[in-house]
Formats: structure tokens, sequence, C-alpha cells
């Protein structure tokens, strides 16, 4: 497979996208490299998203496609894409971003020399940083990984099942990773997590240390940036354990399902790990933090993973 020659597949997944869908296709539309197409699939829309998709469907017919609108949380909506991607090379799109005109580009740089080094048969996934701007695209934050202090260092599984580093708005991954993380389970906190928690474990993680998109945030983000700050910890602490406990029994439930889906896949080691994570919760004080500590199943700061520490 000749990856420069090669179609990247963009999996856009719409909800209720009518402010900012433009902003984002026309985005696409304006990338330095032209050889990808668009397969949008809609969550279950009622204002004018679907009109917008098909208007750029019939002005495009060859380079976006509209697959289809059914019920469906975000999570489950990218899914469904995975199922239905076929190239070799698939990146994922949030409905309300704007792509820069050099991310797909860049990011396929990237990935040609991860394979390189990697083989083409390992499963890859490549991701980059981001800047976070307001609903107006004024710009908030040059860096993610700054704003929220995660390390792009910190991409093992023992690390993702606590902290998810890569975010699904700048992935691009292959066929062979593709072919492993579809269907995702319902107990998956996000269609990201999962992705980088399946690459994690059978293949590769690399970071493009590039800005690639803005990211919007606004009053209807599913989850948004998170900054990493006393203060912001502070708060959360303030906000109470019940919500910070919820979060962690997500990531719980996520590596139970992932064990389940990948049992006989998964090393000697990793099963073991899994095994004991998933059911921490049945472990004593002493015995949750050896868990922890044996595995070295911690966050990116101390603050973090003192907060971690109290919650369990």
């Amino acid at each position: 497979m000749n990856l420069e020659k090669a179609t990247v597949e963009i999996l856009l997944a719409t909800y209720q996208s009518e402010a900012y869908l433009r902003e984002q296709i026309d985005s696409i539309l304006n990338q330095t490299d032209t050889n990808w197409q668009l397969l949008v699939h809609d969550g279950g829309s009622t204002d004018s998203t679907l009109d917008i998709v098909r208007s750029y469907e019939k002005k495009y017919p060859h380079k976006i496609h509209l697959l289809g609108s059914c019920r469906a949380s975000a999570c489950r909506n990218f899914s469904q894409l995975l199922e239905t991607a076929t190239a070799e090379l698939v990146m994922l799109c949030d409905h309300d971003d704007v792509w820069l005109p050099e991310k797909i580009a860049l990011t396929r740089k990237k990935f040609i020399e991860e394979t390189n080094k990697c083989g083409p048969d390992t499963p890859l996934l490549v991701f980059s940083d981001l800047t976070i701007v307001d609903r107006n695209l004024k710009m908030i934050f040059p860096s993610l990984m700054n704003y929220s202090n995660l390390s792009p260092k910190r991409l093992e599984l023992q690390h993702l099942l606590v902290q998810n580093v890569p975010h699904g708005n700048t992935m691009m991954i292959n066929a062979a990773l593709c072919r492993l993380v579809h269907p995702i389970p319902m107990k998956a906190v996000m269609h990201d997590n999962w992705i980088s928690l399946t690459a994690a474990a059978f293949g590769r993680i690399a970071y493009l240390d590039q800005t690639t998109l803005l990211y919007r945030q606004h009053e209807c983000n599913i989850i948004g940036a998170s900054c990493y700050s006393i203060p912001s910890l502070i708060k959360k602490i303030y906000d109470g354990r019940k919500k910070l406990m919820l979060r962690w029994n997500l990531n719980v439930r996520q590596a139970q399902a992932f064990l389940e889906c990948n049992k006989k896949r998964l090393n000697p080691k990793q099963v073991q790990m899994l095994e004991l994570f998933s059911d921490i919760k049945h472990a004593g004080f002493l015995k949750k933090r050896y868990i922890l500590y044996r595995y070295g199943i911690w966050k990116t700061g101390i603050m973090r993973n003192i907060g971690m520490l109290l919650v369990i």
C-alpha cells in the first residue's frame, strides 16, 4: 500500500450540528491534501443538519457521502462509521471544530514515518495537539496538551486505563487498527478512549507535536477541554466525591469491557492487570493502592493522582 497516495476516509459524526457544521466541512474542503472522502453519519438530528450535509453532498458528490441517520450517542455514531470504513487510512472528525489547512498533510506525513518504523500490518494511531478556541474561534489557549497537562509520553495501556491522552478529532488510524476497534461496546467511556486502549494493547501510538485544528468550546460540548491547575482541581473536589467516583467507575467498567472483548488477544501480563483493575472495587484499601503501584496505573500530575487515591 502506497500511503502517500492512499485515500483518507474522514468519519464525521453529526448531531444537532447546524450552528458550526458548514465551517467544519469548509475547512475539510480547504485541505492542501485533497485525497480524501468524507463519510457522514447523523445521530438523529431534528435541526437543519441533514439539509446542510445533503447540500454539500449534492455539490461534491464524489467527495462527501451521507450514510444515514438514526438516534445514537456520539460513541455509537462513531462506532457505526468505523464499521463502514474501508480505506487504509481513517481520520475522525467532530462536527464543531475547524481543521487547519495542513491537518491531513501533516498527519499523513507523520503516519508514513511511523509506518516505516513498525511495518504496515501494525495497528497504528497517530494523534496531534490542538488549539482551544471559543465558539467564535477566538483563541483560549494555543495547546491542549499544555492546558490540560497531558503527556504524549504516557501512552501505555496502564496509563490510558485512567486517563485518555489522544483526542479523537486529531486521530489518524490504519485499517489494521480499525478492524480491531469495532464494534465499540456500550461500556466504553468514549470512542477515542476505546481506540487508544486498543492501539496501546496491540499496536503503536505516535504523537505529532503540532496543532492541527481549532477545538471549539461551547455550551454543547460533550466533554470539552479541561484545565489542569490547582484551582480547577480544588473545584472538582468541591463539586463532590460522587462526580469523581462516577468517572472512576466508568474507567473501571471500560476496562472490564476491554478485557471481555479482547481476552484471547491480550498477553498474560495485560490480562492479569486488567482482571485486577476491573475488580478493584472489591479490593481492600491497601490492595487497591498496591494494584495501581504494581502496574504503574497513574495519571499525569501529582494532584490528579492524589485525587485518584482519595476517590478510590
